[in-house]
This record gives structure tokens, sequence and C-alpha cells, in this order.
């Protein structure tokens, strides 16, 4: 049901789409001057010019307050020295030391004269045929 309102809304679609991209509308132009309205000269107004309104600098001083951070003061936990004391048994890990390998050191993997190459690549008659790329 669903797909079948979705085609039905598609196929609508489309239908007018077509039938508005074939509508052929002639002499029913009308010319830009007729709409365009003269305007009146600018005038200044009052508020414009008020310094009051444009002056936000004052107002402003009046309405933000300076907010003020509480002091710092030290708690138990930042001095209690059986949180800093090393108590926590952290294990150090380390690495081994890096060593060769057997597959480093084959001769059979790093012989690169017994690598496969790839054959040479040749034209072939349909790369130069006119017919084809015409």
């Amino acid at each position: 049901m669903k797909t079948t309102m979705k085609q039905l809304a598609a196929g609508t679609f489309i239908a007018l789409l077509l039938l508005v991209g074939n509508v052929k509308a002639e002499g029913t132009e009308v010319k830009a001057s007729g709409h365009e309205s003269i305007e009146t000269s600018l005038q200044l107004e009052n508020w414009m010019t008020n310094e009051a309104i444009w002056n936000t600098n004052t107002a402003n001083a009046a309405v933000f307050v300076q907010e003020t951070e509480t002091t710092l003061e030290l708690e138990n936990w930042m001095t209690n020295s059986e949180t800093w004391n090393s108590a926590y048994n952290f294990v150090e890990e380390s690495e081994t030391g890096m060593s060769l390998e057997s597959w480093m050191m084959n001769e059979k993997i790093w012989d690169l004269n017994s690598m496969d190459s790839d054959s040479e690549l040749l034209v072939e008659n349909w790369m130069t045929d006119n017919n084809i790329w015409k």
C-alpha cells in the first residue's frame, strides 16, 4: 500500500512537471516600469540622531556586574599523605629488545631477481582503430 501511494505521488508529480513545462504563455508580459513606485527622498528623524539610543557604552555599564570567583582552599585529600603515597603498585612495562627473525634474513623472500614480473604491455589493434574512437 505504501509503495503504491509513493508510485502514485511520483507519477502525479512527473505529470504535473510535464504539463507545466509545456505551457506556452505568450503576450502576458507586463513592463517592469509599471510596477515600480517612485521613492520619496530620505529624511532624518529624531530617533536616528538621538545619542541616548546609539550610545550603548553607558547603558551596558549599569547592566553588567563584575563576577568574582571564590577563593581557592585546600581540602583534606589534597594534603593527605595516603593519597599521594606510592602505595598504589603501578607495574612499569618493559619492552623486549629488537631481534632479527628468520624471515628477515631469508634470501628467497628478498630475492628480487626471482620475483614474478608483469608481462610487457603491447599495443593492440583495437587501441588504434579509428572506427572505435570516433
